[in-house]
């Protein structure tokens, strides 16, 4: 709920920008919470900005949700955790991107990257086509006969993208959110990008998600982020973008991450 206010209140006012740092979310989310009246703030001057008391933000959050949000960060930036991807160690935080152009080359770490997530306890995400999840999983089922437990349970859980770069956004961080409050200890999240052809978001629009994800959750969680791309569908410039928006993918020997 915002209200206009001319007061001249003692305790200093919060922009929306620091309101999101002290809860440790988005300033979407902040501001939905705003206009749905589950958040206090106040609208500042001419162009009404939004204005928050730190006291309004503390009695938002109840004991639990505090603890979480001071050591979620803590878990993802302060250990030096890291995952084993055919053999080589990659970091809690990475956001990578891979790609392939033959059917086999899809599966070449979309396999050991899942079934070592599961098999170490980790919530997995898969973002793919309806026909590509139902390829990946059948080859997870070859190694791995409880997948559809897994999938049952939310060990795996599989989704085919949406086509608003928002809502996306807000599920991550929902999903995210949810496992840390089950202590859940690590993430992963794969997605196959022929998706986006699927359900129409542009490059442009994916890459406004992918830097927002970079900034907000990436390094807010204990995840690790895999994007692939079927170099048989993306024009150069899609592929161009892509490693623009996953340098972390750099630091390591490009040839593991090109699928033939």
């Amino acid at each position: 709920m915002c209200m206009s206010t001319t007061d001249n209140t003692v305790a200093p006012l919060l922009n929306i920008k620091q309101a999101a740092k002290i809860l440790n979310v988005s300033e979407i989310s902040l501001r939905r919470w705003s206009d749905a009246g589950k958040l206090p703030c106040m609208r500042i001057g001419v162009r009404r900005e939004r204005r928050y008391r730190l006291t309004d933000l503390l009695n938002y959050l109840d004991q639990d949700q505090r603890q979480n949000s001071t050591t979620i960060l803590a878990q993802a930036t302060d250990r030096i955790a890291h995952i084993d991807l055919e053999g080589i160690s990659i970091n809690y935080g990475s956001h990578l991107c891979a790609f392939y152009d033959t059917d086999s080359g899809r599966l070449k770490l979309a396999l050991p990257f899942l079934l070592a997530g599961l098999q170490a306890g980790n919530r997995c995400f898969l973002v793919a086509t309806i026909e590509i999840q139902t390829l990946i999983v059948n080859q997870l089922r070859d190694v791995r006969p409880e997948i559809d437990q897994d999938i049952q349970e939310s060990h795996l859980i599989l989704m085919d993208g949406m086509s608003d770069s928002v809502e996306l956004y807000t599920f991550f961080e929902h999903a995210f959110l949810d496992a840390s409050k089950h202590g859940i200890q690590g993430l992963r999240v794969l997605g196959d990008m022929a998706w986006t052809l699927q359900k129409g978001m542009g490059i442009r629009e994916l890459s406004n998600f992918e830097a927002q994800y970079n900034q907000n959750l990436a390094h807010r969680f204990p995840v690790v982020s895999l994007c692939q791309y079927d170099a048989r569908l993306f024009p150069g410039t899609a592929i161009l973008s892509a490693l623009k928006c996953h340098d972390d993918t750099f630091r390591y020997p490009l040839n593991h991450f090109l699928g033939t």
